[in-house]
């Protein structure tokens, strides 16, 4: 599903449902973004569906390959050149850890929260200069031991912007241009579950069901 596809459903929609029922273009762009993070931050799991005894959200990163699949698009490698104190700036579009390798042979690199750091340095059972471990610092990693000087991660990132561009025709009407616009990356599940998102926050609260059948009109109509 393009985006010229899903700013139609979502504009045709809000003419359904809504009395003043437009969209511009700018505020699509905006909202189809709020809700486009809205979306990851549900697939992370939300600390606010976090219970007392139940350390997991109802739906959470890595509790099963479903949730990993609708992330795949923004899962992505990236090798990490570490400064001489073992340090590393998280890359620009760092969401959070996947998973830390070291970057030969593919050995753990195990995650320490700050509380648990001195323990582990100082194990003499697990030394940290055959098993390295790494912190989340307010900026980027702290690895252990400090003279490790690469890691490889996978990492889920921020989705990219999705855009519907436009020029304007001689009457100041929006026109849809593909090479102004930036496409999802989103499968239609994912799509489908964000124009959701979207049309709450536009004002216009609907069932999945229902905007599955609004977007198999609009695909209609545009053949």
């Amino acid at each position: 599903m393009d985006i010229n596809e899903v700013y139609q459903i979502v504009l045709y929609a809000t003419a359904k449902n809504l009395a003043q029922g437009y969209v511009s273009p700018d505020d699509f762009n905006l909202t189809i973004n709020q809700a486009q993070r809205s979306y990851v931050a549900y697939l992370l799991g939300s600390f606010q569906q976090y219970t007392p005894g139940q350390p997991v959200a109802r739906v959470e990163f890595g509790q099963n390959t479903v949730i990993r699949t609708r992330l795949a698009p923004i899962i992505y490698w990236t090798d990490l050149s570490l400064d001489f104190d073992g340090y590393c700036n998280y890359p620009e579009d760092y969401l959070q850890t996947d998973a830390m390798f070291t970057i030969y042979g593919y050995k753990r690199i195990r995650a320490v929260q700050q509380d648990s750091l001195y323990s582990y340095y100082n194990s003499a059972i697990d030394p940290i200069a055959t098993n390295p471990i790494y912190i989340l610092q307010d900026t980027g990693f702290q690895f252990f031991p400090e003279d490790l000087d690469e890691a490889k991660m996978s990492y889920v990132a921020n989705p990219p912007q999705m855009i519907w561009g436009y020029t304007l025709d001689n009457n100041g009407i929006p026109v849809y241009d593909d090479t102004a616009s930036t496409q999802p990356v989103w499968d239609d599940a994912s799509i489908l579950d964000i124009i959701v998102r979207a049309l709450a926050i536009i004002g216009v609260n609907l069932q999945l069901n229902v905007v599955e059948q609004y977007s198999m009109v609009v695909k209609n109509q545009g053949q």
